[in-house]
């Protein structure tokens, strides 16, 4: 009898522990992500795609249609910030709008890297934080006026 109410001790004993031990551990932050906080984690967020017009010598030869993506660092949900997805679609219209060294008739590739640069370090400029690690292209696409059915 004596065995079996010590047992049964035991067996209470060795279960409160284990589960104070795993209550602890699942509410304790690790050091490693209490240290770094949000800093480190990033994500990858596609953006709508845009059109935009050329037009050269005062006439319209067609459309870009690009659409982009970025890196950059996670937001805080805590932190009250600017969404840097519209300052990407008007860099983004506006380098391609006003960049008369790009020809979209005869793309070449470093033409599209020298464009995901000034994308990414002017909208970093405008919201004063290197928030935007890499602009990424995902499509861009040219159709020409001639190309375009009335």
């Amino acid at each position: 009898m004596i065995r079996a109410a010590l047992a049964g001790f035991w067996l209470v004993a060795v279960t409160l522990a284990s589960t104070y031990a795993g209550v602890y551990l699942k509410t304790r932050p690790t050091t490693q992500a209490a240290a770094t906080g949000h800093a480190g984690k990033q994500e990858l967020k596609k953006i709508k795609p845009i059109s935009v017009p050329i037009i050269s010598g005062g006439v319209l030869k067609g459309y870009v249609s690009a659409e982009f993506s970025y890196l950059a660092e996670a937001a805080d949900p805590h932190e009250a910030g600017l969404d840097p997805e519209s300052f990407i679609v008007h860099e983004a219209f506006r380098l391609i709008y006003s960049n008369n060294e790009l020809d979209f008739a005869h793309l070449e590739k470093p033409d599209l890297e020298v464009l995901t640069k000034q994308l990414t370090a002017s909208v970093n400029a405008r919201l004063g934080s290197n928030r935007i690690k890499e602009t990424l292209v995902r499509n861009v696409t040219f159709v020409a006026k001639d190309d375009l059915s009335h």
